[in-house]
Formats: C-alpha cells, structure tokens, sequence
C-alpha cells in the first residue's frame, strides 16, 4: 500500500484519504476512508483541527513534484503538458459519446452497459483534472458541438451527483443521461440547429421540439432507464412552469432533472459560440443566481459548493 503523508493545504480533488492525523471526527457522509470528490470536501478538511493528512497512491491521485501547497486545488495547477494530454483525452471521449448518440439514434440495439466505460473514463478525468471540462466549448467545431456540450453536461452531472454522494448507479444514469438528453437536435436541420444570431419564431418552435423528439426516439429502446429519458424530455423545465414542453411546475419536475437543467445551463453560458464569448465561471453562476424561479435554488448552491473555490470567487 502506497501511503505518502501531506499537510492538508496540498489536498485535490481524487486523491483517496486513507487516515487523517489530528483533531477530526469521521464525518457522516465521508466516512473514515474516503476519495475526495469535490472542493467543498477539500474545505471541510482544510478548515478543520487536521495537521495532516495521509494519501493512499494506489487508489488515487498522488502529489507531484510540481504542485505546491499554496496552488493546491485551484484550477491552474495542471501543467500545460497535463492540460493538453487532458485535453486530448477529452476529445477522444467526444468522439467515443458521438458514436454512441449515433448509435441510439440509429435505431442500434443498444443497452445501458454501452456506456459504462466511457462514464468510468469520463469519471477519471473529472478527478484529475475538473476544470478542463469547463469552458471545453473552445475546442468545439460547429459540427461537433453538441456532442461536445453532451460530455461536457455528463461529466457535471456526473460531479454534481457524486458530490451529493448519490450511489453509484444513479451516478452512472446520471452521466448517460447527461451524454443523450441532446439527442433530439440531431432531427432539427443544421441551416436552424447551426444558426449564428436570433432564430425566427418558427425556428424557436422547431428548436423547442427537440426534447420531446429524443424521449419519442429513446423511447423506443426497450431498457433505456426511466431517469434517462426523464432527463431527456424535462431537461427544460423550469420550477415556475415557464419551461417546455410540458410546462411542469414545482414537486413535478424530479430532482435529478432540475440538476440536469443547471449542468446544461451552465454548460451553455460558458461555451463560446459563433456569435458570443463564453461567460466565466463567476459571471454564469451569478447569472443563474439572480433568475427568479428559473432553477430550484437549494440544488444551484449545492451545485456552487462542489465546485472548485477558484471558479465561485465573488459567489461564495
């Protein structure tokens, strides 16, 4: 068993804790060993009694050469080589949830297992590296943006479960949902789905037709999971009954679905597209923050503390 000891200010997001030295008590949702899955766990720690902390290597991120206490957990701790090899990897993962959309909407006979190798991967980079999967919109091509902004929301969707210490399964469904909530724009024409500027009221009518139109096609694989295709129809809801296509409201919009509609929101506002720069972290989150009724609220902050501090600065 690989244990290194580290003062608690070099803690990041996936290294496994297997002990921890100093005034602590097992935390009820951590447990007494336990792998770090977000920031706001990073700070429980950091804030605490602790001295030290001590790091199994075999079961998760260790500490290079190159990280440094004071750097520990903020976004630009990746060395450019470690940022490229993530980048890389992120769009070989792009290319792998394509052709599963292509498969689904194919008609492919297809079960919920296809995806469980790319949720492991997907679940691996987000731990070593959660920052590259936001803003990953810059390195969108046109044609492959919404496959794109599909990993991008199921990598979210996958963090934000997990920092809520869902179970593994739901996590999982969480992903594959997140990787197929899109899949009814493949039925829109690209001329309106590629469009730079407003689109017309009768392309807004067409485009707001795409959940509906991806629940119908998920729906015709026989063990697609409930929570898939829930997500997949009401990603757009809002709690104010102003969303589509149903115009559910309040308790009838499922959890799992409003956190789908944060993750994809947040995707969205960060994302570059031909027309418009991409928001930063902070100016998206407050964004989402001052809209009325627009996103259960609660589940938005819990949101906010999973991520890295360096992104909410100016929110918290």
């Amino acid at each position: 068993m690989a244990v290194t000891r580290i003062d608690k200010s070099q803690l990041k997001i996936g290294m496994f804790v297997e002990a921890i030295e100093g005034a602590w008590q097992d935390s009820p949702t951590l447990g007494r060993r336990f792998t770090i899955r977000s920031g706001h766990e990073i700070d429980m720690i950091r804030n605490s009694n602790v001295s030290a902390v001590f790091i199994n290597t075999a079961l998760g991120r260790s500490i290079t050469s190159a990280d440094h206490p004071s750097r520990a957990g903020n976004i630009g701790t990746a060395s450019k080589h470690e940022k490229l090899q993530t980048s890389r990897k992120i769009q070989a993962q792009a290319a792998e949830a394509r052709s599963l959309i292509e498969d689904v909407f194919e008609g492919r006979i297809l079960k919920a297992e296809a995806f469980t190798p790319l949720v492991e991967d997907v679940a691996r980079t987000m731990e070593e590296n959660p920052s590259l999967y936001i803003g990953m919109s810059r390195m969108r091509s046109r044609d492959n943006a919404t496959f794109v902004h599909s990993l991008a929301v199921a990598a979210l969707l996958l963090h934000f479960g997990r920092s809520m210490h869902m179970d593994d399964e739901s996590v999982e469904q969480l992903c594959m949902a997140g990787i197929l909530h899109d899949i009814g724009k493949l039925t829109i024409s690209k001329e309106v789905l590629q469009k730079q500027g407003p689109l017309s009221a009768a392309e807004r009518d067409l485009m707001e037709q795409h959940p509906q139109r991806g629940y119908d096609l998920l729906s015709t694989h026989a063990k697609m999971p409930q929570l898939v295709l829930d997500i997949c129809r009401s990603h757009h809801e809002r709690p104010d009954g102003k969303g589509y296509p149903d115009k559910l409201k309040g308790a009838e919009i499922g959890t799992e679905v409003r956190m789908s509609t944060i993750c994809d929101v947040f995707d969205a506002l960060t994302s570059a597209r031909p027309y418009k720069k991409g928001w930063s972290s902070q100016q998206a989150l407050s964004w989402m923050m001052s809209r009325e009724d627009q996103f259960d609220k609660a589940l938005l902050w819990q949101f906010i503390l999973s991520l890295d501090p360096e992104m909410t600065k100016g929110i918290l």
